[in-house]
């Protein structure tokens, strides 16, 4: 890993102390040098004259610092938010990784290079797929975000279907997935770069997600292999410990290209008939095609909304995909939105699916 020059300068000590502790932390992929007087940050500029970026305080901001550091990233750490030309503004008093992350991206945005917001973790992806509507597949998917957030995963969430059932959900993103798809059409832009320009995160139970499309006619638009492309981009930024794919029920070259690139594959099911009877639809159709068969080895059953009559799977089921949990029904999952809000009643609940993930797939 090349490391990167990265200047920080502010007249107040105590904040300098703790924002150099907090890139020492977490970004050590970063030399850093730190300045509280204005003119010995000259000195260093024009005996070393090399940095890739500068962090400073607006009130450090003159046309000397400006020429002496034309060619970094120049970002200003600002409480009054007002315009600097050629530096880009940053709030100044916010949670530190937060800035971190501000720094960075701005830095990966002007350099074109994952290189300076690239993660270390090793990214499991995992999707929920139903064949039949109404097996409470993006109930789960939610449950399944925050439960495994909650247990110290960094956790995205990606609603793949075309018509978006969360919308409603969610605060809106900076960027939404159509500014994803736009990337993967685009020469020379990096995919990765404009996911983290556009994550948001949920303020009650913290995990990262994205806004759907703005029109749903841009799935049209979007083949199987550039819906590999993203989920590959996704990886290769190895910033998220899991991230889960919500996707429609159809059984598109779209659905199928996720479903590949899945670790695992969630399929709830419940009582009811049509749940039962699609996925023995599916099965068939996987009997008459082996082409399907590395798709069905990654399933694993979650029997969805069990009653006291408890549920039964059929044995051409039951054989051909493990169970790995049956879920009750609970008040907990009445609304999306209040599963975000539960705390620790969700825990017992969705533990099983948070032990399958880091367990890749273990089976009861």
């Amino acid at each position: 890993m090349v490391r990167k020059n990265l200047i920080l300068a502010d007249e107040d000590e105590q904040y300098l102390r703790e924002l150099r502790c907090e890139f020492m932390e977490k970004a050590p992929q970063l030399n850093l040098n730190t300045f509280t007087n204005k003119e010995k940050l000259y000195q260093f500029l024009n005996e070393n004259g090399k940095a890739d970026i500068l962090v400073v305080d607006e009130k450090m901001v003159d046309p000397t610092l400006t020429n002496l550091s034309n060619s970094m990233t120049r970002i200003v750490l600002s409480f009054s938010m007002e315009p600097i030309e050629n530096f880009e503004i940053i709030k100044k008093y916010q949670r530190m990784d937060s800035l971190l992350d501000a720094v960075m991206l701005r830095y990966a945005q002007e350099s074109g290079t994952l290189e300076a917001i690239r993660g270390n973790s090793s990214t499991r992806m995992v999707a929920f797929y139903s064949p039949a509507g109404g097996t409470g597949k993006t109930t789960l998917a939610l449950a399944l975000a925050s439960g495994a957030t909650k247990s110290g995963l960094n956790t995205l969430y990606l609603n793949l279907e075309e018509i978006d059932s969360v919308k409603q959900s969610f605060m809106p993103t900076t960027g939404c997935l159509s500014d994803l798809f736009l990337a993967l059409k685009t020469k020379g832009m990096q995919v990765g770069i404009k996911l983290k320009e556009c994550v948001g995160i949920e303020p009650n139970a913290g995990f990262s997600y994205i806004s759907g499309v703005e029109s749903i006619s841009e799935y049209e638009e979007i083949s199987g292999d550039e819906i590999k492309k993203l989920m590959e981009a996704v990886r290769e930024m190895s910033i998220y410990d899991l991230v889960i794919l919500d996707l429609a029920s159809s059984f598109t070259e779209k659905t199928r290209m996720a479903m590949g690139e899945s670790d695992m594959i969630f399929v709830p099911v419940n009582n009811t008939e049509n749940s039962i009877q699609k996925l023995m639809r599916l099965l068939s159709e996987a009997n008459l095609h082996g082409k399907y068969d590395s798709l069905f080895d990654k399933m694993i059953l979650v029997a969805n909304r069990v009653g006291q009559e408890g549920i039964h799977i059929p044995s051409e089921i039951a054989n051909k995909i493990p169970c790995c949990t049956s879920i009750m029904t609970s008040s907990v999952f009445s609304r999306w939105s209040d599963i975000f809000k539960t705390g620790d009643a969700l825990i017992p609940i969705i533990t099983p699916l948070v032990q399958c993930v880091k367990n890749e797939g273990s089976s009861i």
